[in-house]
């Protein structure tokens, strides 16, 4: 009998894992690059997290959205996705989206353009 999934369903982490990821948030780049990634991390948890919580599926979200289930598959597993995707998204789980610019402490500027494999974006 398997056991149901719900968005309270916490998996503990191997040791091995554990001991690795100890390891490598020693590494201040590491760790930089980790804390750089949790907002987009965060997002994608609670998109899951209400997704399953109103009890739908990928296929059954995606729908009520106007998409596919793989291009919502693609946005849980933290592929980019855009903002207009992302309001279809929480529109279908009644949902809003919040995005905000918030300045950075003094000493943590970082260049767009410096990202490896990308390019400066700006529009002419």
């Amino acid at each position: 009998m398997s056991k149901k999934i719900t968005s309270e369903t916490v998996y503990p982490p191997s040791a091995p894992w554990s001991e690795s990821r100890a390891k490598l948030h020693d590494d201040p780049e590491v760790r930089a690059a980790y804390d750089a990634l949790e907002p987009e991390y965060t997002l994608i948890r609670e998109l899951i997290d209400l997704r399953i919580k109103r009890g739908l599926s990928q296929r059954e979200l995606a729908k009520r959205a106007g998409m596919q289930q793989p291009t919502l598959a693609r946005v849980e597993s933290g592929k980019t996705a855009s903002l207009r995707t992302l309001r279809r998204v929480a529109d279908a789980l009644n949902a809003d989206v919040r995005v905000s610019i918030v300045p950075r402490p003094t000493g943590t500027l970082r260049s767009h353009a410096s990202r490896k494999g990308k390019g400066n974006h700006t529009r002419r």
